[in-house]
């Protein structure tokens, strides 16, 4: 192995391994401390109290602030640097969870999705593009593979975390030490290299023009971002309401929704084994029997007698979840040849524009049918997403699962 060969594989590695680190900090480690008591802080008595249609504004405004700056955002990273996007959506979402953690009524709470969303627009993007040109579309998917490895260490501190922190009996404690940890990651992402759109220094007009245009070109690109707003549903379950299910249902306790989150977390991230060991990338593996597994998760889940068995199909669904991330956004990103983060934040402007009409929708269908109902419709849902994701990959250009 030359010189030249061996300094690359390090700085292949270099990268790889510093994105594991900031997401896993973020996802598999502060939202792990965060989630347990997040929905219960936002929909109990025990915080804010907000009913579920209050709940869906606050995830639509948050979802609108993203669509409304997405796009620009997406340049604002092609343009100035992806790491520089990235590292400002975690101050502002740091900065929004520890404003949450101090307030008691719904209005000051619209700061903090006012925040989240402009954290969402500034990560959206960024984050896989500042990946993917550095390591390309093979490297992409070992890191997505790793990345569920080296969550299940982090998963695991964070259950003990947020485990110890239900001893409390405080819900804005787990809040506010989100918002540091995240703070803190944004100063780790920005000791990162940068990278651009495009080797070219390009006017933002132009930029704009062309991440637009290369969207507006895929019909894959097209589907995928139609597909996501039926996906929603799904997600909406799986990221906040199946622990209400489980308080209301099987009247499980603070600590008992702690454990179960965590449980949950660890054993859906196994599936970074699966991603691995897969040696070329098959969206057949990677998205469409994942949905198909997920969609018969949520068909099941209303009809289990015993929180266990939920559980399990709780973690059935997070894990197929893991898996489509992975696929669809290896797909996405193999559609995009130049200003990647402006392309795909349009796409991420429509699926914005998405969560910013679906939540009060589900919320209001939650309150007047019930979540057993709901789960239903996520499993249909799911099935039309699948039909969807395999017509993308149909029109894919005839080329092989690889």
């Amino acid at each position: 192995m030359t010189e030249h060969s061996t300094n690359g594989k390090i700085l292949y590695t270099y990268y790889i391994r510093r994105y594991i680190i900031a997401v896993c900090l973020v996802e598999f480690f502060a939202f792990k401390i965060l989630d347990p008591y997040y929905i219960q802080f936002m929909t109990t008595e025990k915080g804010l109290g907000l009913t579920p249609t209050q709940f869906g504004f606050f995830v639509s405004l948050a979802s609108a602030v993203t669509s409304a700056i997405d796009y620009l955002s997406g340049a604002f990273a092609d343009r100035l640097g992806r790491r520089l996007s990235w590292g400002l959506a975690m101050f502002c979402y740091g900065a929004g969870m520890l404003w949450l953690s101090s307030i008691s009524a719904f209005g000051p709470a619209l700061v903090t999705a006012v925040l989240m969303g402009i954290s969402y627009a500034f990560t959206s993007g960024a984050r896989e593009a500042w990946l993917y040109d550095s390591v390309g579309q093979e490297g992409t998917r070992e890191a997505f593979g790793k990345l569920y490895l080296y969550s299940i260490p982090f998963t695991a501190i964070g259950m003990v975390v947020a485990y110890i922190l239900g001893s409390l009996g405080s819900l804005r404690i787990p809040i506010a030490l989100t918002g540091v940890i995240i703070i803190a990651n944004g100063f780790f992402i920005m000791t990162f290299p940068e990278n651009y759109g495009n080797y070219r220094r390009r006017g933002w007009l132009e930029i704009l023009k062309t991440g637009f245009y290369q969207f507006l070109e895929s019909r894959v690109l097209w589907i995928t971002a139609v597909q996501s707003f039926f996906f929603t549903l799904p997600i909406w379950i799986t990221t906040a309401w199946w622990i209400t299910y489980m308080v209301e249902q099987f009247g499980v306790d603070l600590k008992g929704t702690a454990f179960a989150f965590g449980v949950t977390s660890l054993a859906a991230a196994v599936t970074g084994f699966y991603i691995c060991k897969i040696k070329i990338t098959d969206y057949r593996k990677l998205i469409l029997w994942p949905t198909l597994l997920s969609a018969l998760a949520f068909l099941l889940m209303p009809l289990v007698p015993v929180p266990w068995a939920f559980v399990a199909l709780v973690i059935v669904a997070i894990a197929s979840s893991y898996l489509r991330r992975s696929g669809i956004t290896l797909l996405e990103n193999e559609q995009i040849s130049v200003e990647r983060a402006t392309a795909l934040s349009f796409l991420n402007t429509l699926r914005s524009a998405f969560w910013a009409v679906t939540p009060p929708l589900w919320g209001t269908l939650i309150s007047v049918l019930g979540l057993k109902v709901m789960f239903f419709f996520a499993g249909v849902a799911s099935l039309i997403s699948l039909f969807l994701l395999k017509l993308a990959l149909v029109l894919r250009g005839g080329k092989k699962y690889e």
